[in-house]
């Protein structure tokens, strides 16, 4: 069983970000720790657990810049057999040009099952695996929860709004990973170390891909959510606290 995981990596969710001058793009010049995108962890933990009971390999791949081979050392501590770095220029909207360089670099190779996750969550597209599947003509299953496989057949389980769902579909195939699929194992010391000494095999996106693509999303303006009201303590008896608060949250609040 030949699976490919790829994952990226997303500023710490306690980072500070900021907005550029021009207000079109965000700024993470001040992001200092950066992490593999949580849901691709359990990408990655499902591509390990279909190895251990079937075999075959894992191999990690990440689109970005130099520093997602943090985020592919951490995946091959985890367990991953290989690791593949596909050195671009990190756009967030660039979706249409990354799915189209994963897709000339798996179409020579031979792969079961692809794995992603659900969504990134820096930007919120969720598009980078259907735009693959459109290129590879597989199909793709996204958010599941649970995953049986016999032989070349899949049964897919996915928890929608309408109550829960069971996609059935065939190998090859791309599956993003949702929360509670399963519990992302933490990398081993010794799986750590070796990391650091097995190489990490980069290609640059233009020596896999020179065609270029116009941009597909058009960003008009980027701005900050406005800062919280300062909370307001009501003082008084009782009594005077329930009138003045109903009053607040019929003319302020205006919920009543």
């Amino acid at each position: 069983m030949n699976i490919f995981v790829f994952i990226k990596q997303v500023p710490h969710t306690e980072s500070r970000i900021g907005v550029s001058p021009d207000g079109k793009e965000v700024d993470l010049k001040n992001v200092t720790e950066w992490v593999i995108n949580p849901y691709d962890e359990y990408a990655i933990e499902e591509a390990l657990r279909i190895r251990e009971k079937f075999g075959g390999t894992v191999s990690v791949v990440s689109l970005g810049e130099e520093r997602v081979k943090n985020a592919l050392k951490t995946a091959l501590g985890m367990g991953a057999d290989n690791a593949f770095h596909i050195l671009i220029e990190d756009s967030g909207y660039d979706v249409l040009r990354k799915g189209y360089i994963a897709f000339q670099f798996l179409k020579e190779r031979d792969f079961d099952l692809i794995f992603t996750g659900k969504v990134g969550i820096d930007y919120y597209l969720a598009s980078f695996p259907l735009i693959l599947a459109q290129f590879l003509n597989i199909p793709c299953l996204s958010a599941i929860v649970k995953l049986e496989i016999e032989g070349k057949k899949v049964l897919a389980f996915r928890e929608t709004e309408m109550g829960k769902e069971v996609c059935e579909t065939s190998l090859p195939a791309i599956f993003t990973a949702e929360k509670g699929l399963n519990e992302p194992r933490y990398p081993t010391l010794r799986l750590l170390m070796a990391a650091q000494k097995k190489e990490i095999l980069t290609k640059k996106g233009e020596e896999i891909s020179s065609l270029s693509f116009s941009p597909t999303i058009q960003v008009l303006n980027t701005y900050l959510p406005p800062p919280r009201k300062q909370g307001r303590i009501i003082e008084g008896e009782p009594e005077k606290q329930v009138k003045e608060l109903v009053r607040l949250l019929r003319e302020e609040a205006r919920v009543i």
